[in-house]
């Protein structure tokens, strides 16, 4: 396989990944609604726009230049040992500290 193949194939399991945990992320944030203070949703809300920027750049074709993608398969496995459910608060703080990493 060759170099540049192996680099999409990663960045499709990355992208697939991301969109996965923003959405677990999001369940998990509607399962708390009710209890947590308005600034702590309000942070929650920042990161789910905050990750989806950051899907959109990635799925940018010149994304391939912009970015270091031999940081890729290190979130891609932080990403998979994601806790299938989570508190919200926990799966907020791992996903911004991937998305940092990946930028």
């Amino acid at each position: 396989m060759t170099q540049e193949r192996a680099t999409e194939k990663i960045h499709e399991k990355l992208l697939f990944a991301l969109e996965s945990a923003r959405m677990r992320f999001s369940v998990a944030i509607a399962m708390e609604a009710k209890s947590t203070p308005r600034k702590r949703w309000e942070y929650y809300l920042e990161t789910t726009n905050y990750m989806g920027r950051f899907i959109k750049r990635l799925r940018n074709a010149d994304c391939h230049v912009q970015m270091d993608s031999r940081c890729w398969g290190p979130a891609l496995e932080k990403l998979r040992m994601l806790p299938d459910q989570g508190k919200a608060s926990r799966l907020c703080e791992l996903l911004r500290n991937i998305v940092a990493e990946l930028e």
